[in-house]
């Protein structure tokens, strides 16, 4: 009986693979909800070998969130920070396709639900820090111009969280919530 090998996988790409189902789990159920026994799974892993990867499911939640962080990163805050002129409407217009990323928003909310532990608190805490900080920075914009800006922001991010971008024109109150007090108005 010949036995099927399959192909080796190097530890970068395993790590991808690992932090795209943990993505899906997490943003849905959260760090205590969430199953590394489903990861290992979606991923085609025995569960010890995802502790090879990552040591511990708090590890794992983290590195999901440091993700998060590094997309909203790039797509948010570089190009709003290169724009020669209309940062915040830059940065608004990139933070609504991002919005789209419905997994990614629920992340955001999931990372702040965790704040019960020290380390993810210290870790939302950090981030947010230096999102609000970052649009202070920005030409023409004071703090209660960035703190507005933020709160819009998280407003959106909890109706990507309701997934209302999925329903709007077919919900007149989810068309009333997104356009009212749009992001990146000023």
């Amino acid at each position: 009986m010949a036995t099927e090998r399959r192909a080796r996988v190097s530890i970068e790409r395993r790590r991808e693979q690992i932090l795209a189902a943990a993505l899906k789990e997490f943003s849905h159920k959260g760090l205590h909800g969430g199953s590394t026994v489903t990861i290992a799974k979606d991923v085609e892993i025995s569960h010890p070998n995802l502790f090879r990867v990552f040591s511990t499911k708090k590890g794992l939640f983290v590195a999901v969130l440091e993700r998060v962080f590094t997309t909203v990163e790039r797509d948010v805050f570089v190009p709003g920070e290169k724009a020669d002129s209309r940062h915040l409407e830059t940065m608004a217009n990139a933070w609504g396709v991002l919005m789209e990323n419905r997994e990614l928003m629920l992340m955001l909310l999931q990372g702040y639900a965790s704040c019960e532990d020290p380390d993810i608190r210290d870790l939302m805490h950090a981030w947010t820090k230096n999102t609000v900080d970052r649009i202070e920075a920005l030409p023409g914009i004071d703090t209660d111009l960035a703190h507005d800006f933020f709160a819009a922001g998280t407003l959106y991010l909890v109706a990507a969280s309701m997934n209302l971008p999925a329903i709007a024109g077919s919900d007149e109150w989810a068309d009333r919530f997104l356009a009212s007090g749009a992001a990146g108005e000023t």
